[in-house]
């Protein structure tokens, strides 16, 4: 057996910026004090971390405010998100559409463009439909695709965890196809796929009909119906 260690520091580190990350986005500002009482990190620790996302350009310190009245001290230092500092994709592969969602870091959507496509189109087709989209998306909203923080993939059919379709009856072709290869080839950053009712029913309790509960089910009704669960 070979030697016991600690943890990762990297990996904690990652967990830290997460944790810290996730405060900053809750909050329009928040002070040093405040991110270390909600994250119960310590107070050298969420320090640390603000600075390198700051470094990192994903947090940025506000300005002071100037309220015109004496002050005692230094103020605190406040700190916000940067929700421009890159742009997120949503995917969605269909039956008979393709469709694409832009966003800033905080889900605020900044554009979408969709696609009709053949319900018998062969995959080549239908991701090449996909990617015309994505380009048109881009090209109208301004954004270079370096941009890009991340992309998310809906798709019909029994996924594996690297984005290869197990099984699929709704599309030509889409059986055994190496959909999350295929499209990280047109990207630089992570790409994730996922059952379409999967990442609906996730969407859904983000932003959508079920924010306020922690158990849901979404039902999808369509050429290939699906289910989608969260619970707890």
């Amino acid at each position: 057996m070979g030697q016991l260690t600690g943890g990762d520091p990297s990996l904690l580190r990652r967990i830290n910026s997460a944790v810290v990350l996730h405060a900053l986005r809750a909050a329009d500002l928040a002070t040093l004090t405040e991110i270390t009482r909600v994250t119960g990190l310590s107070r050298p620790t969420v320090e640390g971390v603000v600075e390198g996302l700051i470094e990192a350009g994903l947090v940025v310190e506000s300005a002071a405010e100037d309220s015109g009245a004496r002050r005692q001290g230094r103020p605190a230092r406040k700190f916000r998100f940067r929700a421009e500092a890159g742009h997120l994709l949503g995917l969605e592969i269909g039956p008979h559409r393709v469709a694409a969602v832009l966003s800033d870091l905080h889900g605020k959507v900044l554009g979408t463009a969709s696609k009709d496509v053949s319900e018998e189109a062969p995959a080549d087709e239908r991701l090449e439909r996909l990617r015309t989209t994505v380009a048109e998306l881009l090209r109208r909203a301004g954004i270079a695709r370096s941009s890009l923080r991340a992309v998310g993939v809906g798709s019909p059919g029994i996924l594996e965890a690297d984005g290869t379709v197990r099984l699929s009856t709704a599309l030509p072709e889409w059986t055994g196809l190496q959909l999350g290869e295929r499209l990280r080839r047109s990207f630089k950053c992570p790409v994730l796929v996922e059952n379409d009712a999967n990442a609906a029913a996730v969407a859904e309790h983000w932003k959508g009909a079920a924010t306020d509960t922690d158990d849901v089910v979404f039902v999808l009704a369509g050429l290939s119906p699906g289910a989608g669960s969260l619970i707890g």
